[in-house]
């Protein structure tokens, strides 16, 4: 519904609101508290100090170890050091800078034909001091009429590999070749 200028004015509403509107239909910005319009608004020209002129910081602050004044664009990078190499790829690692190493890859039990499977896995890395702790799980079953998705378990933690079994829990043997992905977390 557009404003209609003859339509006459409701007493009812109170003077502030009338007054405020008032501006608004002329195309005006209003101070919430003073209904003072755009038009009038303080311009750059009358500050004062260094808000008149401001083209940088008065005083640099820094950011992630950056002097920063605003008078040019910085560059913020990783702390040094966080990432002390990587290989990100389906078998990869990330070691950081604490000396802490993430490993982690994907490989496959064979079909031996009993209920128990095992693979030995190299790391893509050693372990500088020891390999903490090693997971896998099962991405296959151990054969395709059972459908049946071995138990996995880590063996003996060394710091170049360790290995990795598949168990059937003695109901299924191990005829299908069994997708594994596993994690390994060391120093």
């Amino acid at each position: 519904m557009a404003y209609d200028s003859n339509s006459p004015e409701d007493t009812t509403v109170p003077e502030k609101i009338r007054e405020n509107f008032r501006a608004l239909k002329e195309d005006k910005i209003i101070a919430a508290n003073t209904a003072t319009t755009a038009d009038s608004a303080t311009t750059a020209e009358s500050c004062t100090g260094n808000a008149a002129t401001a083209t940088k910081l008065a005083t640099a602050v820094n950011i992630n170890g950056v002097s920063f004044d605003g008078s040019e664009d910085i560059t913020i990078t990783a702390e040094a050091g966080y990432d002390d190499g990587h290989l990100l790829s389906t078998d990869g690692y990330q070691k950081l800078s604490n000396g802490l190493i993430f490993q982690w890859g994907s490989s496959n039990l064979p079909a031996t034909g009993t209920t128990v499977a095992g693979k030995t896995v190299t790391f893509p890395i050693p372990f500088p001091s020891a390999c903490l702790q090693a997971y896998a799980t099962a991405a296959g079953s151990v054969n395709s009429a059972s459908g049946y998705v071995p138990v996995m378990v880590c063996g003996t933690l060394a710091s170049a590999s360790t290995t990795f079994s598949g168990d059937s829990n003695g109901t299924v043997k191990f005829t299908n070749t069994t997708k594994f992905n596993w994690f390994a977390i060391g120093y």
